[in-house]
């Protein structure tokens, strides 16, 4: 079964359905959507769907959501040689072999500037420079376990600490990649070191990189469920916690609210917005790329996503227009957002708001435009309409839509 990044939804989703030999009639009722939508999609009158509704029909075929949104590349469009360098890197031959002298050529990183080089990786996935990641992971990884095996005491904690961060950013790049699985792999691997890190904290952070993934693959409830056990055993005393530590438990917050929102479960969303934004508040926006993203931003951004999985376009529009786009929020973070606001914008027929909000992610993170899915439902669906409003057909062109 091929599910092309070059085809349609509907293309993929009609592909999905008749190998798994389904009627339209059964899979509607089987993953409880209108047939109506099924039956738009698959002749071209619809070139998009709220990921809630994307991710019932997936799971009703068997398959993973980010395939039907998305599509699968051919395994040869996988075997990238920076990909390799990074799989290679993450999970080592050398953990598989006896135990042997490393001799004097390892002599230990200086860790703190280890420290700063991973810090400036995650700036660069925040800003989508994945070809600089291609080529940097892989070697902060390698020299990340070096610091670990050469250092002691405090410095062997704190190499410890860098191998965690920098194993967390290889599963994000490995799964942007749609390589989930082997993202979850290395980010299971990195527990003992976040264990032997001495921040009680770094466990928590790869439990939200699981639960993210765990959402891209469909795994709502596990990818819920693990986010709201983990705040749950570091909800914060918010008047003695540190931010570091309100930050990493809203942003658990934030992933358990995604999963609820895309599983159709938007009231417990809400809930979970509304306890978040309590947080947020205590701490504001946050600029340390060491923790994860959270603040009234980001929590604002994440309830005008819920309301466009809702399909709430009005709510989604109005609540965006509240939203400040500060430069303490990463570009990634913008794009996003901008993408939902474009995707209600489209769904609303203001599509001149809709290409200009694209335009505007062009600008700010075009990787992050490139690698869009829901950015390429929109022009396909802008394209599809009597007429284009101007610079449709240049946005099409840079994320290979055909037009």
């Amino acid at each position: 079964m091929e599910l092309r990044p070059d085809m349609t939804i509907g293309e993929r989703l009609k592909v999905a359905r008749q190998f798994v030999d389904l009627t339209q009639e059964v899979l509607a009722e089987r993953a409880g959507v209108h047939l109506d939508t099924i039956r738009k999609l698959e002749q071209g009158q619809r070139q998009s769907a709220r990921i809630s509704t994307v991710n019932a029909l997936a799971h009703a075929l068997g398959i993973e959501t980010t395939a039907l949104l998305l599509g699968a590349a051919p395994q040869e469009e996988r075997e990238d040689p920076q990909l390799l360098a990074l799989r290679r890197a993450l999970i080592p031959v050398g953990d598989f072999l006896p135990s042997t002298d490393h001799g004097e050529e390892d002599t230990p990183p200086d860790v703190a500037a280890l420290r700063e080089s991973v810090s400036d990786a995650w700036g660069s996935y925040h800003a989508g420079d994945f070809a600089t990641l291609g080529r940097t992971v892989p070697e902060l990884l390698t020299e990340a376990r070096v610091a670990v095996r050469e250092n002691t005491n405090g410095a062997a904690q704190e190499a410890n600490a860098v191998l965690v961060k920098a194993a967390q950013l290889g599963a994000h790049v490995l799964a942007r990649s749609r390589m989930e699985d082997l993202a979850l792999h290395g980010l299971d691997r990195a527990r003992r070191a976040a264990e032997q890190s001495g921040d009680p904290l770094l466990g928590s952070m790869l439990s939200n990189s699981v639960s993210w993934i765990m959402m891209r693959t469909g795994r709502l409830d596990d990818s819920e469920h693990v986010a709201t056990r983990t705040a749950d055993t570091i909800e914060p005393r918010f008047r003695s916690s540190t931010p570091a530590h309100v930050s990493v438990y809203g942003g658990l917050l934030l992933s358990a609210a995604a999963a609820a929102g895309r599983h159709r479960r938007y009231d417990t969303a809400r809930d979970l917005l509304r306890v978040a934004q309590a947080a947020a508040a205590m701490v504001g926006d946050s600029t340390d790329r060491w923790t994860s993203v959270f603040g009234p931003t980001s929590v604002a951004m994440q309830a005008v996503q819920l309301e466009t999985a809702a399909g709430e376009w009005g709510t989604a529009l109005e609540l965006a227009g509240r939203v400040p786009m500060t430069g303490k929020t990463p570009d990634s973070w913008k794009s996003w957002f901008l993408m939902d606001v474009a995707h209600a914008q489209s769904q609303t027929y203001r599509d001149a708001d809709a290409v200009e909000t694209l335009r505007t992610v062009r600008r700010i993170a075009p990787e992050w435009l490139r690698q869009s899915g829901l950015a390429k439902a929109v022009i396909r669906e802008t394209l599809g309409r009597p007429t284009q409003p101007r610079g449709t057909i240049s946005l099409a062109k840079f994320v290979g839509v055909p037009h």
